[in-house]
């Protein structure tokens, strides 16, 4: 029991800690208002935009995909390109179209079929400078039952290109990999369904499989079919909080000892290693609004005593068609990125580490943003 009351509250801080869709708060009389995203950048394409409709930020409703007649992204320079439409919702660009260069300025233009027009206002793209930096520092907090927490925090340095433009969005990514036990699950009580009329009562994926024609557990006869397709998850933890460049104190264009990230040190996160990526985003003055407005609401919507602040500034403008508002941005950005790898040996003290947990379920429901599929940089 106490082991299951330990997961429960790390799957709510891992919860918490991820990235979230972006909530714009659009007021309630506002009906269908678009919102649109996406960026272009000097890293190789494709680029994507979404467009969706709008929903009220206490709701939290299901976006709706709008479709448009044409997506044309272009730049100061005449490259222009059609973006292609992958999905309900989602134009790209290809993958050896258009591409982001630093010092070009770019606009989106969303064409819908109903002859609404609207055009993002030109975005300059910015060197990004480079992440000099990231390292870690051990913590240990205790908690108000005076139970010893422990983590890592995660810090990084870094320098801006120019001193004309030191306006940055820093983002944390940190990636772990976790084991678990379907074959182990409550087969009496939790089996899984029926299939051609036998039921396997195990966990499909674990690739065990009752080979009888029994359907009853007595005589059923299990053997392992298939190799497990869902012992094995790949899980990203994000900053769900943007981080901008914001009354940092900056010397000779460096940003120094900048926290990004608080790790929690756990039998899951650090069942194996991890690995923590921080990337440094340039942004105009625009886009810079931007993110510090979403920076502003989340604060504030996690405040007792400081107001929700208002709209959002997006970067969209309407140019013909029924009046129809619409919020999001279009950006230019260059980015740098550092990686590290955080090993269960950085721990100090290996008596920290919790014993292991053998989850008798898939792998896929034990966390947020969990894949089967290995990330290309991780080894093993």
């Amino acid at each position: 029991m106490k082991s299951h009351s330990i997961l429960s509250v790390l799957l709510i801080l891992l919860a918490a800690g991820c990235v979230d869709r972006i909530y714009f708060d659009v007021g309630n009389n506002v009906p269908f208002t678009i919102v649109a995203e996406g960026h272009i950048s000097d890293q190789p394409g494709p680029y994507r935009v979404e467009l969706n409709s709008a929903f009220d930020l206490e709701s939290k409703l299901a976006r709706t995909a709008i479709s448009a007649k044409q997506v044309v992204l272009s730049d100061n320079l005449g490259n222009r390109e059609v973006l292609a439409n992958i999905d309900k919702g989602v134009y790209q660009t290809n993958p050896d179209g258009i591409h982001g260069t630093v010092g070009s300025v770019y606009t989106l233009r969303i064409e819908l079929f109903d002859g609404r027009v609207y055009e993002s206002k030109p975005d300059t793209l910015y060197a990004s400078g480079s992440i000099d930096s990231v390292y870690h520092s051990f913590k240990e907090e205790k908690s108000p039952n005076e139970v010893s927490v422990y983590s890592f925090d995660i810090f990084f340095n870094a320098s801006a290109a120019t001193k004309n433009n030191y306006n940055f969005l820093w983002k944390f990514t940190g990636t772990f990999q976790c084991d678990t036990h379907p074959e182990l699950k409550d087969i009496v009580h939790d089996g899984a369904p029926c299939i051609n009329g036998k039921c396997n009562f195990y966990e499909l994926c674990s690739g065990i499989r009752n080979i009888s024609v029994f359907n009853d557990l007595l005589r059923a006869e299990f053997v392992r079919v298939a190799p497990c397709s869902c012992c094995t998850c790949w899980y990203d933890i994000f900053n769900n909080i943007p981080m901008v460049s914001d009354g940092q104190f900056v010397r000779d264009g460096r940003f120094t000892a900048i926290k990004a990230y608080t790790l929690p040190i756990n039998h899951w996160i650090f069942q194996h290693k991890v690995y923590v990526t921080v990337t440094q985003e340039s942004l105009s003055r625009q886009a810079f609004a931007f993110w510090k407005g979403i920076k502003d609401q989340k604060t504030a919507a996690n405040s007792l005593f400081q107001p929700i602040s208002g709209k959002i500034p997006g970067n969209f403008k309407q140019i013909s068609g029924p009046e129809n508002p619409i919020e999001g941005l279009f950006y230019a950005t260059s980015i740098a990125s550092k990686t590290i790898l955080i090993r269960r040996e950085d721990v100090p003290n290996p008596r920290i580490l919790p014993p292991d947990y053998p989850w008798p379920a898939s792998c896929l429901i034990l966390f947020p943003n969990a894949t089967t599929e290995k990330p290309p940089f991780w080894t093993d």
